[in-house]
């Protein structure tokens, strides 16, 4: 009888995580309040790598549930393009190793949007090999 209880309560454990991993993604609308709290959660490591404030414009944005994919492209508050030789990237710039755009994974913990990693100007994508460290639904990445 325990060792029933117990394997349905395993089987209910694991459908319920499969289930978190199949949700679907969509991408937050501009403007929207969720889309806000991304874009705010993204300009504290942003602001630290490039010594600055920055908005974005928006390459890609998913979410799913909890989770958020995130490739953006950080300018000035005004909209004009951030010199980035004039940053820690000047080196990397001329040695043609810099990407612009910015890669994040984000989880929503009690209703705060949390950045879990933030590359910045590297010209490979690192985010094929966050499924390894983290269990977020698939769909972010497709």
């Amino acid at each position: 009888m325990i060792c029933q209880k117990l394997a349905l309560t395993l089987l209910c454990a694991l459908s319920f995580s499969a289930g978190a991993l199949a949700q679907n993604a969509y991408t937050s609308a501009p403007g929207t309040p969720e889309r806000a709290a991304i874009m705010d959660a993204l300009r504290v490591p942003a602001k630290k790598d490039l010594g600055m404030t920055v908005i974005f414009k928006v390459d890609r944005l998913r979410v799913a549930g909890d989770w958020a994919y995130a490739r953006v492209a950080p300018t000035k508050p005004n909209g004009d393009a951030i010199d980035f030789s004039k940053t820690k990237f000047r080196e990397q710039m001329e040695a043609d190793m810099f990407d612009p755009l910015g890669e994040a994974l984000l989880h929503r913990e009690n209703n705060e949007w949390k950045v879990l990693e933030w590359v910045f100007g590297g010209t490979d994508s690192q985010s094929s090999g966050w499924s390894s460290t983290y269990r977020f639904p698939k769909s972010l990445l497709e």
